[in-house]
């Protein structure tokens, strides 16, 4: 990766508040992560929890979605558990199915994490690699 996802995920949040995705749940939203990004071990885990459960009453706020993938990351360093590598990889998989327009450099950001979670599975992203492969590139 030649991104932070720890200051990807902070910039993300930062657009998810200037949206309205979340509707009424933004300052529940805001909160949890103030004790996820502050906090450490339970205290942490518990508004983790809070974040995924927010985003799983917001499947169509792709902004939230996109900070879950960058989260749940950084989330890894105190858990690394299986779960939270498949949720990752979830979370990416819709993301990248979904209609995120021509943002280029969100996209391969999106695909380097899908490539990342899968690793920490011992898997290989799922013709990731060679759909990136073939896509023609300017002069090709």
């Amino acid at each position: 990766m030649n991104f932070d996802p720890a200051i990807t995920a902070w910039q993300v949040f930062t657009r998810v508040q200037a949206s309205d995705e979340l509707g009424e749940e933004l300052e529940v939203a805001i909160a949890a992560q103030e004790r996820f990004s502050g906090g450490s071990g339970e205290e942490a885990a518990t508004a983790y929890r809070e974040l995924v459960a927010i985003g799983s009453r917001h499947p169509a706020a792709t902004g939230f979605t996109e900070f879950l993938v960058y989260a749940t990351w950084c989330h890894l360093m105190d858990e690394t558990f299986p779960e939270h590598f498949q949720r990752g990889v979830s979370l990416c998989q819709a993301l990248l199915q979904s209609d995120l327009g021509e943002d280029a450099e969100r996209l391969n950001r999106l695909r380097a994490m899908e490539r990342s979670f899968r690793a920490g599975l011992g898997e290989k992203a799922e013709d990731v690699t060679d759909y990136d492969a073939d896509t023609p590139r300017g002069g090709d």
